[in-house]
C-alpha cells in the first residue's frame, strides 16, 4: 500500500513475510537484492498477493506503492504494513509494533522519551541488544543505556511509514551482535506524484490510582506532509510532526525502608498504606505529578535517480523536544492543614522517621518533591545510494550522522511551594553526544551468473562520542548554573569496523544452505569516568552464521545458527549518573557479550495467511546487566558482566485474512519463554531497610522478561470504506529485582501482568473534488486494566482522529 497517504488506504494486499525462506535469486527475491533490471515482471506466480508492487482500487481511487520483501531470509520475521497501522491506535512510531510477537515496548504514555524496546530474550532495559533503522539510518541509541537508551523513535513520524519489518535474532551477518534480540527495519515512503496530507488527533485519559493522583490528561498531534516527483528524476518529501501530551503521574514517593510504631514525628494525614513489591509495609506520601512533553519534528527527504535503477536519497531531520515535570504532589499535611515537606534523607535506614501517620513513624524525603525539566535538540543527516549498478550487482550504501545540538536536564532539590526552597538543584549537560555510521553493502542474486548461488557482503563503520558534564544549579526557576561538579565528568569514544559476507547455495529445488561470517574490530578510547581517566581498549571477534532451509510446497522449515558478540556501548563504559534519588555507575572494564543462538522454524502457508512455529534458544556468556546494589531512599546500580545466561522459547503465529471468505481478518501470536541466569555468583546487596541482603544469582529468573506474551488483532471490513478493529495484548508478570524476591504484583514498582484490549473504527470518504478523508475513533485499554511496568501504565484512553489527502 502507498504510505504517507493514510486517509486513502484500502485493503492491504501484502501479508507479513515468511521471513526465513525468501532467498535472493529465488522466485521471491529479497528487497535490497532485487532492484531495477533484476526485478521480476510477473511477481510471485504462486501467491500474487505477495507481489512487490501492489495496486488496490478503492472506488475511483487507485493507490499504488512498492512494499519490499524481507531481505534476511535466514531469520524469522514479521511485517506491519501501512493499512495495518491505520487500524491501530498509534500516535507514535513505537506504537506501530505493539502487537508483534515476542516483543514489548515500555511506553509509559504517548510521547514518552524513554520508550525502550525488548525483543525475545532482550529485556526492555537491555537496549543495546536491539537495533532500529529507518531507511537504513540507525535510530537505536547506543549513546545511552538502560531506561534512557530508547531508540529515537520520534525522528520518524508514524504517517511516514510504508512498512516495518521485525527481524528476530542475530542470524544475518549483515548485522552486529546488537541484533541479539532483533532488528526493526522501518521503510518510509517517497512520493510518486504531487500529494498533500494532513492529520490531526486528540487523545484523552481519565486517570485514578491512589486517589490524590486523579486527573484527566489530554494530548494532541498534528502531521502535515507534501511530496512531489519533479522532471522524472527528482523527488521531494517534506513533513512536520507536532506532538503535545500530558502524562499521568509516573512515580510515587514511598517510604519502604521500615515503619515504626513509636511516639514522635510530625503528626500528618493523607498518606496511603500499601505493601511494596517485596511485601514490606510502606506508605506513599506523594507523586511526581504529570509530565508534559512537546515535540516538533521537521523532516526532508530529497531523491535523485542517478540511473533508472540507481537512486540517491538525502535525509535531514531536526527535532526539538521539551519535557517538564513541575507539579509534584504532596499527599501529607500537618495538623494545621499545611503540606508537610519532610527533611533530608535519613543518614541510616533504621531511624524512626520524621512523620507520624496514625501513630506509625515514616520518613518524608524533602528532595523528592523537586521539579525537573528537559530540553533537547537533535539533527540527523543521512545519504543513501541504493539500486542496481550493473546487470547482476546491487549496492546499498548509507552514511548517517546524528548530533545532539542541545540536551540538558535540570532537577530541583526543593518544591517551589516548600518554605525551605532555596532554588538549589543540579543540571546535567549531555553536551557532545553524537554518532557516525557508514555501511557499504554489495549483493548479487546470481554469483558469476550462476543462479544457484547468491552473495551479500560489505563493510561497516561506526563511531560514538560522549561528553557529559554536571553542574550545581543556583536557581531552578531561572536555570542559573553554579559550579561544575568535576567529579561527575564523563567522556569517551567507541568505534567499530566490520567486514561481513553471506552466501546462499540452492543445492536442490527445495533445499538451500546459507553460510556467513562477520569479523569486527572494536575499540574504546579517551575514556573518563567520574573525572578519572581509564585505559584505551581494543577487541576483535568473529561471528559465524549458518542456516539450512527446506521448502516443499506450502511448507517452510528452517534451522538457523548464529554466534554473536555484543560490545559494550559508550554509556555502559563511561556514563556515570547521579540524581537526588539514584546513582548509576559505569564500568569501563566490561567484557563483550558472547552468545550462541539457535532458531528452528516450521511454517505452513494458508490462502491469504500462514501458521508459523519458532523454537529458539540463546546462551550468552558475560551478559551485560545493570545490577542494583542498594534500594530504598537512594538506589545504587552499576553495570557488570553476568557469567552465563540462557533463554529458551517457543513462539506461535497465526495470521489469516478474509477468514473462510468472510469480511474478517484475524491475527494471533503467543510466546512462552524462560530466561534465567545459569551462573552469576554472589551479588552484594542492601535492601530498603538497610539490611545486608546478599544473594546468589545462580538459577534466578532474568528480570523484566515474562514467561508469557500473547496478542490478537481482528478486523471486520464492514464495507469498502468502513473498518472495525478489536485487539488485545497480554503479558504475564515478571521480576524487577535480581534476587527475585519482589513477589507482590500490581503495586507501584512491580513488573505486573496486564491485559489491554483496544478498539478502533475508521470511515473513509472521497469527495467529488478528489479530496480523500478518513475519520477514526478509538479506545486504548478499553477494559481499563491498571498495571505497572515499575511505573503505572496508562489507563483507558479515548482517541479521535481525522486525516485528509489530495
Amino acid at each position: 500500500m502507498q504510505s504517507g497517504n493514510p486517509a486513502s488506504s484500502a485493503e492491504d494486499t501484502d501479508r507479513m513475510p515468511s521471513g526465513a525462506g525468501s532467498l535472493p535469486g529465488s522466485d521471491t527475491k529479497a528487497a535490497g537484492e532485487v532492484s531495477g533490471k533484476n526485478k521480476r515482471k510477473d511477481g510471485n506466480k504462486d501467491n500474487p498477493a505477495q507481489d512487490s508492487v501492489s495496486e488496490t482500487v478503492f472506488k475511483e481511487m487507485v493507490v499504488t506503492g512498492e512494499t519490499e520483501r524481507d531481505t534476511h531470509y535466514t531469520s524469522p520475521s514479521t511485517r506491519v504494513t501501512r493499512s495495518q497501522i491505520e487500524l491501530q491506535n498509534a500516535q507514535t512510531t513505537e506504537e506501530v509494533l505493539k502487537y508483534q510477537p515476542s516483543l514489548q515496548i515500555r511506553q509509559r504514555y504517548v510521547g514518552d522519551p524513554n520508550g525502550v524496546l525488548g525483543i525475545r530474550g532482550a529485556d526492555m532495559f537491555s537496549t543495546a541488544r536491539n537495533m532500529v533503522y529507518a531507511d537504513g539510518l540507525p535510530l537505536h541509541n547506543f549513546l545511552q543505556a538502560s531506561f534512557n537508551g530508547a531508540p529515537r523513535w520520534s525522528l520518524v513520524g508514524p504517517n511516514e511509514i510504508d512498512s516495518v519489518d521485525i527481524v528476530y535474532g542475530p542470524f544475518s551477518a549483515e548485522y552486529s551482535g546488537n541484533s541479539i534480540g532483533g532488528v526493526v527495519n522501518i521503510k518510509t515512503r517517497m512520493p510518486r506524484k504531487q500529494e498533500f496530507y494532513v492529520e490531526s488527533s486528540l487523545f484523552i485519559q481519565p486517570y485514578k490510582l491512589y486517589g490524590p493522583d486523579q486527573g484527566t490528561f489530554i494530548g494532541d498531534r498534528q502531521y502535515v506532509s507534501y511530496g512531489n516527483r519533479i522532471q522524472d528524476r527528482f523527488t521531494v518529501f517534506l513533513a512536520y510532526n507536532r506532538l503535545e501530551a500530558q502524562s499521568h503521574p509516573q512515580s510515587y514517593f514511598i517510604d519502604n525502608t521500615g515503619l515504626f510504631n513509636e511516639p514522635g514525628g510530625t503528626s500528618v494525614t493523607g498518606g496511603i498504606r500499601t505493601p511494596d513489591t517485596r511485601g514490606t509495609p510502606s506508605i506513599i506520601y506523594g507523586d511526581t505529578g504529570p509530565e508534559k512533553v512537546q515535540t516538533h519534528l521537521f523532516k526532508g527527504k530529497f531523491g535523485y535517480d542517478i540511473t533508472q535503477d540507481l537512486q540517491a536519497i538525502f535525509t535531514v531531520a531536526y527535532e526539538d523536544r521539551t519535557r517538564n515535570q513541575n507539579r509534584p504532589r504532596n499527599y501529607v499535611s500537618d495538623t494545621t492543614g499545611q503540606p508537610f515537606w519532610g527533611g533530608a534523607a535519613p543518614a541510616c535506614c533504621d531511624t524512626a522517621g520524621n512523620a507520624s501517620l496514625d501513630g506509625t513513624r515514616f520518613d518524608v524525603v524533602q528532595r523528592g518533591f523537586g521539579g525537573s525539566q528537559d530540553k533537547r535538540e537533535t539533527l540527523n543527516l543521512g545519504l543513501q545510494f541504493r539500486g542496481a549498478f550493473s546487470q547482476n550487482w546491487n549496492v546499498d550504501t548509507t552514511i548517517s550522522h546524528f548530533d545532539v545540538l542541545k540536551d540538558t536536564r535540570a532537577t530541583a532539590f526543593f518544591n517551589k511551594n516548600d518554605p525551605a526552597n532555596t532554588g538549589a538543584g543540579q543540571i546535567q549537560d549531555f553536551k557532545k553526544f553524537s554518532w557516525l555510521n557508514a555501511d557499504l553493502k554489495l549483493s548479487t542474486p546470481a554469483l558469476f551468473g550462476y543462479e544457484k548461488i547468491s552473495l551479500l557482503g560489505g563493510y561497516h563503520f561506526d563511531q560514538y562520542n560522549l561528553s557529559f558534564r554536571q553542574y550545581s544549579l543556583i536557581d531552578y526557576a531561572t536555570l542559573t548554573r553554579g559550579a561544575l561538579q568535576a567529579n561527575r565528568n564523563n567522556d569517551g569514544r567507541t568505534s567499530t569496523q566490520a567486514m561481513f559476507a553471506q552466501a546462499a547455495y540452492r543445492f536442490f529445488p527445495a533445499w538451500d544452505i546459507t553460510v556467513g561470517a562477520r569479523q569486527e574490530w572494536w575499540s574504546a578510547s579517551n575514556g573518563v569516568v567520574g573525572s578519572t581517566p581509564v585505559p584505551d581498549r581494543d577487541v576483535s571477534a568473529l561471528s559465524p552464521k549458518v542456516s539450512l532451509g527446506y521448502e516443499p510446497g506450502p511448507w517452510k522449515v528452517r534451522y538457523s545458527f548464529g554466534r554473536a558478540h555484543r560490545f559494550p556501548v559508550i554509556a555502559e563504559l563511561f556514563q556515570s549518573l547521579s540524581s537526588p534519588t539514584s546513582i548509576l555507575t559505569a564500568n569501563a572494564l566490561l567484557k563483550p557479550e558472547n552468545g550462541v543462538h539457535h532458531n528452528f522454524m516450521v511454517e505452513y502457508t494458508l490462502p491469504k495467511g500462514y501458521i508459523r512455529v519458532n523454537a529458539f534458544r540463546d546462551d550468552i556468556k558475560d551478559a551485560i546487566q545493570q545490577v542494583q546494589r542498594a534500594s530504598g531512599v537512594l538506589t545504587s546500580s552499576a553495570f557488570q558482566n553476568i557469567d552465563q545466561t540462557s533463554t529458551t522459547g517457543v513462539e506461535l503465529i497465526f495470521d489469516q485474512r478474509r477468514i473462510l471468505g468472510s469480511k474478517f481478518d484475524f491475527m494471533f501470536n503467543g510466546t512462552w519463554m524462560n530466561a534465567k541466569v545459569d551462573k552469576g555468583g554472589i551479588v552484594k546487596f542492601t535492601d530498603p531497610t538497610g539490611a545486608n541482603a546478599d544473594f546468589n544469582l545462580d538459577g534466578k529468573q532474568r528480570i523484566r522478561l515474562p514467561h508469557w506474551r500473547a496478542n490478537f488483532f481482528t478486523t471486520y471490513h464492514a464495507t469498502e470504506a468502513w473498518d472495525i478493529a478489536f485487539s488485545g495484548r497480554y503479558t504475564s508478570d515478571s521480576f524487577n529485582d535480581l534476587d527475585n524476591r519482589d513477589h507482590v504484583n500490581n503495586v507501584f514498582g512491580s513488573q505486573s501482568d496486564f491485559f489491554f484490549m483496544d478498539f478502533k473504527t475508521s470511515y473513509r470518504h472521497k469527495f467529488q473534488s478528489g479530496l480523500k478523508s478518513r475519520f477514526s475513533f478509538g479506545i486504548t485499554n478499553l477494559n481499563n486494566d491498571k498495571a505497572f511496568v515499575f511505573h503505572p501504565y496508562p489507563q483507558r484512553t479515548f482517541l479521535v482522529e481525522a486525516a485528509f489527502s489530495y
